[in-house]
């Protein structure tokens, strides 16, 4: 049985999920956190995002955004909600240090821990991996698992959106040389499901916020 084919067996029934990203959350870690929550959310199960730190206000349109939990301020909080998680998604980041304190929270957690990241030289620290270090974005990797897992049919413009801001800004707006077919082709689909590129553009590079 291969990765994609466990994942799918532990989501085949509701539980309790926890979804974390690294500090100082990008469009990448934020979109594709907030993408995998609203996807699990479908699936009825009791979700959670939490991120290390605060995170810069023009990526607040997000779906979803009204609902994460910061870590700083809120440690024990967060500290209960991963403890008592059945799953912890591990989403753009591929060691604990980059999570600063919330690391420990996870390393002592008894959730089944689930990575998804396309950095280098991973920690090896959750019972399942999906690591491509030459995908251009986390956000690509979210939307081949849940492709993988045969059910694109629960994603929408929302969750869409998400998805194309964080391989829109890792890509540097399809430049990079990591914008490989897949970026584009994902980024159809994506477009089919009535994402607003222009507006997400808009919001991401046009924001006039001190904070970018």
């Amino acid at each position: 049985m291969n990765n994609s084919e466990s994942v799918k067996q532990l989501l085949n029934t509701p539980k309790k999920i926890a979804i974390t990203t690294h500090q100082k959350p990008d469009a990448d870690a934020l979109g594709s956190s907030l993408a995998m929550a609203g996807f699990l959310k479908k699936k009825n199960h009791q979700v959670q995002v939490i991120t290390p730190t605060d995170y810069p206000k023009f990526l607040h349109w997000m779906s979803g955004n009204e609902e994460v939990l910061v870590y700083t301020g809120n440690e024990a909080e967060s500290y209960q909600i991963m403890q008592e998680a059945d799953i912890i998604f591990c989403l753009d980041f591929s060691c604990l240090s980059r999570i600063e304190g919330l690391g420990e929270a996870v390393r002592s957690a008894k959730g089944i821990k689930i990575l998804i990241d396309h950095h280098l030289e991973p920690e090896h620290f959750a019972d399942f991996e999906f690591w491509n270090p030459t995908a251009a974005a986390t956000c690509e990797m979210v939307y081949e698992l849940i492709k993988s897992l045969g059910e694109t049919d629960k994603l929408d413009a929302d969750i869409g959106a998400c998805l194309y801001a964080g391989i829109m800004t890792d890509t540097g707006s399809f430049r990079h040389p990591c914008t490989s077919k897949n970026v584009h082709l994902i980024t159809a689909d994506l477009i089919d499901l009535g994402v607003d590129t222009n507006r997400i553009h808009r919001l991401v590079y046009d924001s006039n916020s001190e904070e970018k």
